[in-house]
């Protein structure tokens, strides 16, 4: 489908004629239409009396062939036992339907919301699928056969975009663009069929088919299945969140309107007043890698499918697929609750605690099960006991795996150490360096970096054989990337840059080494994922004399733990790095490789509410260096700019006096904002030659400087601002200075100062 644009009436056509033909090539697909066909002709040769039975509100209800099941797992006994809904649901066959499609979608809009509310009293859950497949049955022509409305929503933006509609709507648009294009369906129930499945073929063949991320494998009668991803890739449990699904749909909500992080994080400090701004990202995090229904789109987040249907419908059985696929634990709850009927809630916790050895506490085994418990998915009864509700099973029942642990220590030691007794002992060859000179001449070419800290930072990569792994971290735009890269040339000698020196930006989000290491794809199970890390990883396994640099840019933006983990343990103990359980050299990627004694590691890390902290796993295989001293007189350009000796005598007195006052609370500044003042004055200069130096200085001040201060209510903080202010008041400064003082107004009225308020 990627050279197909269902939006357009070409695309939409060419597609729907390369799909309509699997009806009668594809077994499954062919007996489904034949039954299904059978189906309608019998419902709508039955009478009205016959339609207000048991029998008949049975069999479209619990035995309906327009879909399978599906999630549709809420039980409707309670509602087809009572004669009063039997009664109106058997009149609905009465209604005359409008011509005019939009008469169309309010007429079906309002049966679709009369009859979740006449159900409410009879389901704990409002059973939207089946819903749709008994509106189908009902009005057939009028809906499609995908029942799921998440799935509805994809194809539906496939063939329109971004275009607003409730999910009755959706039905209607998607058939009433089919006839459009297609023209309308022969008379006769076969023909009939044929037009009202093709939405599924499409959806299957075309939406579905091209999300490689997809949790949901298409079953061939309208149906999905769940993709699990192994226990070793999955998110270690669920973040507790205040005010639970309530706080995300609040989220969600906000998110509709596309804003930025800055934008978002200031709606989550009104709704979460007491959460610390650090404690708003991990929220973020919750929305993004935990539930799958944020994701950012260039500077700005938006809602996921997952996001946009759960917003709508407020039904967590939109959550579903992602959860049980992604989430670890969740299955080991419902299956055991399955299983065995109840369970005391002191050894569920024991048990969630069980499957990873990193829960040393009963601390995320908890969360998980509150969240559980939110979701709806289990009820807790007086003695103590927990018992699957009839959502829980319904989700329960879509797992079709046994669920996974993680292993432990020892076993995972056990393990390589009989894999390495059967191979022939590592050769260490000797990685070609080129000489410490050399290394310092290429990174002085590109910044100011002291040959004693180049030495340092060269020894502490290279003092163990196979652990060449440096963490470089500190004040923002000191250098730290900079260095990283050039290193990174200089180990490159006198060969090509491009085969031996990659830079990775690590995403927040990363909580599992497939966003490096590749993973086999779950929708082509004779195809494995391929990343750049992953071929830069094989080059270097196959050149052991030549050094091979990876550079993690803000490698803390996600946990290194997570993402990092083969990696680690290969680093520390020789372990292999696995890649797969298949055949060897399974679509061209081997099972595993020897961790590289050439590959050399290097972290930039920055410190603030957007990042994590490292965790000692990673510090204890790092050699780390701080960038925070900054002296403004080693600066190289110095006088070797364009700007007038007035000019640049305020800047670089004014900047050094900023600095000063700012670096013991390190609220100071590196080289990039260095760079960027005076890029500025040197324009400005050119621009309006008779403006003062200070009314410029102030102008980028402004910009670059203060809104970096913030920070809670201390001694170093406030003394710092004081000093500020004064060295802004000294140099004429004005407007940057009334701002800091209405810095100091809210660090002394609020205990805390930020310059975005």
């Amino acid at each position: 489908m990627n050279d197909v644009d269902l939006r357009t009436p070409e695309g939409l056509k060419k597609f729907c004629e390369e799909v309509e033909p699997s009806t009668e090539t594809k077994p499954d697909r062919k007996q489904w239409r034949e039954e299904l066909t059978t189906f309608l002709e019998e419902i709508r040769n039955t009478s009205k009396d016959e339609r207000s039975s048991v029998e008949f509100q049975s069999r479209i209800w619990n035995d309906n062939r327009l879909s399978s099941a599906g999630q549709g797992n809420i039980s409707m006994d309670r509602a087809i036992a009572d004669p009063e809904f039997r009664e109106w649901v058997a009149g609905l066959s009465d209604i005359e339907i409008p011509t005019l499609q939009h008469e169309r979608v309010e007429l079906f809009s309002g049966i679709y919301d009369e009859m979740l509310k006449r159900l409410e009293p009879f389901c704990d859950r409002r059973p939207h699928l089946k819903i749709f497949r008994v509106l189908g049955t009902l009005f057939p022509g009028e809906f499609t056969t995908i029942g799921h409305r998440r799935n509805l929503r994809s194809l539906h933006k496939a063939m329109f975009g971004y275009k607003r509609a409730n999910a009755v709507e959706r039905h209607i648009n998607v058939l009433a663009r089919l006839n459009e294009v297609l023209g309308k369906p022969e008379p006769g129930p076969e023909a009939l069929v044929r037009r009202v499945m093709l939405p599924w073929l499409l959806y299957a063949d075309g939406v579905a088919a091209t999300d490689v991320d997809s949790t949901e494998k298409v079953k061939p009668r309208g149906d999905t299945e769940l993709i699990p991803l192994p226990v070793a890739r999955r998110r270690r449990g669920l973040t507790p969140l205040r005010g639970g699904l309530s706080s995300m749909l609040a989220a969600l909500e906000f998110v509709s309107e596309d804003p930025t992080r800055e934008q978002l994080l200031d709606f989550l400090r009104v709704d979460l007043p007491d959460y610390k701004d650090s404690s708003l990202g991990v929220v973020i995090s919750v929305l993004q890698g935990e539930f799958g229904v944020v994701k950012m789109d260039g500077d700005r987040y938006t809602l996921t499918d997952r996001g946009e249907a759960f917003l709508e419908s407020e039904d967590p059985d939109e959550l579903s697929d992602f959860l049980l696929t992604r989430v670890m634990g969740i299955d080991h709850v419902l299956v055991g609750l399955l299983n065995e009927k109840s369970i005391n809630r002191r050894d569920l916790v024991s048990r969630i605690q069980s499957i990873n050895p990193g829960w040393t506490t009963t601390f995320v085994p908890s969360a998980l099960l509150n969240w559980v418990r939110l979701l709806g998915l289990i009820s807790l009864s007086a003695d103590g006991t927990i018992e699957l509700t009839d959502a829980g099973r319904g989700w329960a029942e879509r797992i079709h795996w046994k669920p996974e642990s993680l292993p432990r220590d020892d076993e995972i030691e056990l393990t390589i150490s009989d894999e390495e007794e059967t191979e022939a002992p590592e050769r260490h060859r000797e990685v070609e360096l080129p000489s410490l000179d050399h290394i310092v001449s290429t990174i002085s070419e590109a910044g100011i970096f002291e040959k004693s800290l180049i030495s340092e930072f060269h020894a502490g990569l290279w003092a163990h054989p196979r652990r060449h792994f440096g963490i470089l971290t500190g004040l923002s735009g000191s250098g730290k990337t900079l260095l990283a890269r050039q290193y990174g040339r200089a180990l490159v000698g006198q060969g090509p840059v491009s085969k031996q020196l990659a830079i990775v930006a690590v995403q927040p989000g990363w909580y599992d080494p497939g966003v490096l290491l590749g993973y086999v794809n779950p929708l082509r199970g004779d195809s494995y994922v391929r990343t750049p890390f992953l071929e830069f990883l094989l080059a270097a396994v196959a050149n052991p004399s030549l050094p091979y640099t990876v550079i993690l840019d803000e490698m803390n933006l996600s946990r290194p733990e997570q993402y990092l983990a083969p990696l680690l343990s290969g680093m520390e103990s020789g372990a292999r790095i696995h890649f797969h359980a298949e055949e060897d050299n399974f679509d061209g990627i081997p099972r595993s490789v020897r961790y590289p004694s050439n590959l050399v590691l290097i972290g930039t890390v920055n410190m603030d509410e957007t990042t994590h902290g490292l965790s000692d796993k990673v510090l204890d295989r790092a050699f780390t260096l701080e960038f925070w001293d900054i002296d403004l007189a080693d600066y190289p350009k110095w006088g070797k700019r364009t700007l007038s000796q007035q000019l640049e005598s305020s800047a670089r007195k004014t900047l050094g006096d900023l600095m000063k006052a700012l670096a013991p609370a390190r609220l100071h500044f590196g080289w990039r904002v260095v760079d960027d003042v005076l890029d500025f004055l040197e324009l400005t200069e050119k621009i309006h030659e008779s403006q003062a130096p200070e009314t410029s200085l102030d102008s980028v001040v402004f910009a670059k400087v203060i809104p970096k201060l913030r920070g809670d209510d201390s001694p170093r903080t406030r003394d710092a601002f004081l000093k500020c202010r004064e060295a802004l008041q000294e140099n004429g400064l004005k407007r940057s200075e009334r701002k800091v003082a209405e810095l100091l107004v809210d660090l002394e009225t609020t205990g805390s100062a930020r310059f975005w308020r």
